[in-house]
């Protein structure tokens, strides 16, 4: 399965850059000024989803198989638009990536606010890659996935490669999730919080790529093999080198 998801990922690109590319920059109509533009100018990557054309602000897209992408807005954590991605069958892609500067040390904070309706099923459904190429197979880097209404880890390059926590993700709400990443080649560990309770932890992980992390993906990454539709809202996205708190004094209130 992997390798399919390898071609998919070659072959399956819509809109894809030549060269990094930095969210969070002006591109046509971006609305009001938001946090993106106050509270993290500096951070790696930020994004709002508040651009009227998703491919201005995100011009790296993928959409293969069965899965669907688009600005929507139906509904919003802050603003008033969100990411909404989709798959309605197996080894489905629909997702925006960003490339930023290799990161070799430290630790990223990722913070970012998803809406799951009830009633989707979440067969080793992946929402999120944080690394290097997600092609080759093994892919380097980590997999943020949702598995049976938990979140999961999956990085091919550890043993064991999947940890799953216990937490159950919310469902029909706006809900945070933030991830904390020690990047290392020997002594990496991931922390994954829901609304800031502790969801899953695992250490001593291989975290480090050889050209270091630099690409960031959202969205429906991998609907592994589930045949049932799945949806996710994505909103207020942060990956940064500094923490990134749930809340932010320039984020709207949540509708």
């Amino acid at each position: 399965m992997r390798c399919v998801r390898a071609l998919v990922l070659l072959f399956g690109c819509v809109a894809c850059s030549s060269g990094p590319y930095f969210i969070g920059e002006q591109h046509g109509d971006a609305g009001p000024p938001s946090e993106c533009d106050e509270a993290f100018a500096g951070a790696l990557a930020c994004s709002g989803f508040e651009a009227s054309d998703l491919a201005s602000e995100w011009p790296d897209q993928t959409i293969a198989m069965a899965g669907e992408l688009e600005r929507t807005t139906e509904r919003a954590h802050s603003g008033e638009a969100a990411l909404r991605a989709s798959s309605n069958g197996p080894q489905s892609v629909a997702v925006v990536a960003s490339e930023i500067e290799p990161v070799v040390s430290g630790t990223l904070h990722l913070r970012v606010h998803l809406y799951v309706p009830s009633g989707v099923p979440t067969e080793t459904i992946n929402i999120l890659f944080i690394g290097s190429d997600p092609a080759p197979d093994p892919f380097t880097g980590l997999d943020i996935n949702v598995e049976d209404g938990a979140l999961q880890i999956f990085s091919p390059q550890n043993d064991p490669a999947r940890v799953t926590g216990e937490l159950i993700i919310p469902r029909d709400v706006w809900f945070c999730l933030r991830a904390e990443i020690a990047v290392s080649d020997d002594a990496g560990a991931v922390q994954l919080f829901v609304d800031d309770a502790l969801a899953l932890e695992a250490t001593g992980l291989d975290t480090l790529p050889e050209d270091g992390v630099h690409l960031l993906r959202a969205g429906v990454d991998w609907s592994s093999g589930q045949e049932a539709s799945f949806e996710i809202y994505i909103d207020d996205l942060v990956l940064d080198d500094a923490p990134v708190a749930c809340a932010t004094a320039t984020a709207a209130a949540t509708r």
